[in-house]
């Protein structure tokens, strides 16, 4: 099962694509405050550096803290609208 993964809640922004227990790419950033408009390019970049394309994901997971509430809203949204 391919799955991309986010961690918003945070300073940390982090994503990670894996299939099985295979982590085909993963990317952090210490961006405090910013993860409003990082998160999504480090999907893109993270889904380009595992060789996959958003078709091949077979399901997304996202970290529930515990952590700040603004940064869990984030992660939590982006990855409702993903699955949309």
């Amino acid at each position: 099962m391919r799955v991309l993964a986010l961690d918003t809640a945070t300073s940390a922004c982090t994503v990670a694509v894996v299939d099985g227990e295979s982590v085909l790419a993963e990317l952090s950033l210490q961006v405090p405050r910013a993860h409003s408009t990082r998160l999504m390019p480090l999907v893109a970049q993270a889904i380009a550096e595992s060789g996959l394309s958003k078709t091949d994901l077979d399901a997304f997971a996202v970290g529930v803290g515990p952590g700040s509430f603004t940064g869990l809203r984030i992660g939590l949204a982006t990855v409702k609208g993903l699955a949309f």
